[in-house]
């Protein structure tokens, strides 16, 4: 006896999935913009005993350059995007938050040592040595003081837009992977100058982060000149 075959008995397709704006990479950046907001106010000074802004450079002056790689190889390799874009945009949120801090962490560290400075010591002037000697370097301490605090801020606001734009483009990749209509998000146009627009942020963000490492070595060797 025979059974004659049904529709249901042939193998059927998994359903088509469609984006839709809960999609975990539209989580990604708000979450981007929820973590920036909420670290943002946040200057410490201390933490474990110890300048907070020591602690926490270290933390961007590594992740940052790794950051850029990933951001330049994702827009180099669409197919990655949908593979590892959530991984890599996590990633990028907790570098961003770990650069906002560092940044925060290092105006405050600022504000005190210049409050410092300005204060007369015992036998020499405001913010010199005792009798009033000079220190090496050009501009003096304070001057590398506010020019590092300013090529930290100019980081700060460059490993956001790099973020935001990593995961703007995960965002287009899985719209075009998963999206059943025609569209100029689901087009491969928009996705291209995102991509490039990503590539000259990685690379300006990784160039910032070197300066303002330099900046800051130079700046220790000042004090300890």
């Amino acid at each position: 006896m025979t059974t004659a075959l049904t529709g249901s008995d042939s193998p059927t397709k998994p359903p088509t999935r469609r984006f839709f704006p809960s999609d975990p990479s539209v989580l990604l950046l708000v979450a981007t913009v929820v973590v920036a907001v909420a670290v943002a106010p946040f200057e410490l000074s201390k933490l474990f005993g110890l300048p907070a802004h020591a602690l926490f450079l270290h933390v961007p002056v590594v992740l940052v350059p790794i950051l850029a790689g990933v951001v330049i190889a994702l827009a180099v390799r669409p197919v990655w995007r949908v593979r590892y874009g959530l991984a890599a945009g996590v990633f990028g949120i907790v570098t961003m938050a770990a650069t906002i801090l560092t940044a925060g962490a290092g105006e405050k560290l600022r504000d005190e040592r210049m409050q410092r400075m300005r204060q007369p010591r015992p036998g020499g002037a405001p913010g010199g040595r005792p009798g009033g000697a000079p220190r090496r370097g050009g501009g003096g301490e304070g001057d590398l003081l506010d020019r590092h605090a300013e090529l930290g801020s100019q980081l700060r606001l460059l490993v956001l837009a790099l973020v935001v734009l990593l995961v703007v483009l995960v965002i287009l990749a899985r719209y075009r992977a998963l999206a059943t209509t025609e569209g100029l998000l689901a087009g491969p146009a928009l996705g291209t100058v995102v991509a490039a627009l990503a590539v000259v942020a990685a690379v300006v963000s990784a160039i910032w982060v070197v300066r303002t490492g330099h900046l800051g070595a130079e700046m220790t060797w000042h004090e300890g000149g």
